[in-house]
């Protein structure tokens, strides 16, 4: 509606994580560069926490992307699994090797089905890494099916390496005294924060940028009304900067200010 009057030829604040728009603000380059590193030094556990919408769908992508070639994965993006065996199954159907296996293989055989085939990987060179999104949503029993798994190994190497990534609720789960068995085995644990109230302009203007335009459509005063009503969190600037442009477009005005930031905001029920 609003793109051809600000000359854009794209959606600047979609909320689907789009690869194009994702800023790489220093937290988050800090974030990707410590799991890369965990990653090479062969660290069985590591864990990424944050808050809901602050960007770790699209942190992960990013870090995805920027992956060697030799590094398998296999991403569980809803953990709300009933038994192990549905857990070791997703595993091994994300690695492409459902033919190799009875659907109605127990979990014994599921076990050492999975063994074999990260030994036979490994002689090849090749990394495997589980990711599991959403961790914090794991019952107690995928926990600690999770945390055994981290047991297969090598003498000098890591078989299969876990990255969790949740909720601040995650970070409080592992924290309780009844899983310091695994808390001792994350070794990196990572926390994705908010955008600093300089860093908000900058990721408006680089979406902008991305969708077409460098023209600042943003006042210095309306810039400032979204970072104190979002708090930093990408989805609610995304969500906000949408309804100011729509808010502009319908009054005419080429440069969103601090009113149609408040328009937006009521309209959205932040204000």
């Amino acid at each position: 509606m609003y793109k051809d009057f600000y000359q854009l030829h794209d959606n600047p604040f979609r909320l689907s994580p789009d690869p194009r728009y994702f800023l790489v603000s220093p937290g988050a380059k800090s974030i990707s560069d410590q799991l890369s590193y965990g990653l090479q030094q062969g660290v069985g556990f590591m864990m990424l926490t944050g808050e809901v919408g602050v960007g770790k769908t699209s942190l992960l992508r990013y870090f995805l992307r920027n992956l060697n070639g030799n590094i398998e994965r296999a991403l569980i993006y809803n953990p709300n699994l009933e038994n192990s065996e549905e857990l070791l199954k997703f595993i091994m159907l994300d690695w492409g090797v459902r033919k190799k296996f009875s659907p109605h293989a127990k979990k014994v055989n599921l076990l050492i089905f999975l063994l074999r085939f990260l030994m036979d990987c490994n002689k090849k060179g090749n990394k495997f890494l589980l990711i599991i999104d959403e961790s914090q949503a794991l019952s107690d029993d995928l926990l600690e099916e999770v945390r055994l798994l981290s047991n297969f190994e090598v003498d000098d190497a890591k078989l299969l390496q876990i990255l969790l990534i949740g909720q601040p609720e995650l970070k409080k789960k592992i924290d309780m005294s009844s899983w310091r068995q695994l808390r001792q085995r994350i070794a990196i644990k990572s926390v994705l924060f908010p955008l600093g109230k300089n860093e908000v302009g900058e990721y408006v203007r680089y979406r902008l940028a991305v969708a077409g335009t460098k023209a600042n459509l943003f006042a210095p005063q309306a810039i400032k009304t979204i970072w104190r009503a979002s708090r930093g969190i990408p989805r609610l600037i995304n969500l906000v900067a949408e309804r100011s442009l729509i808010a502009g477009y319908i009054a005419s005005k080429r440069e969103i200010g601090k009113k149609e930031v408040k328009m937006a905001l009521k309209d959205l029920e932040l204000d």
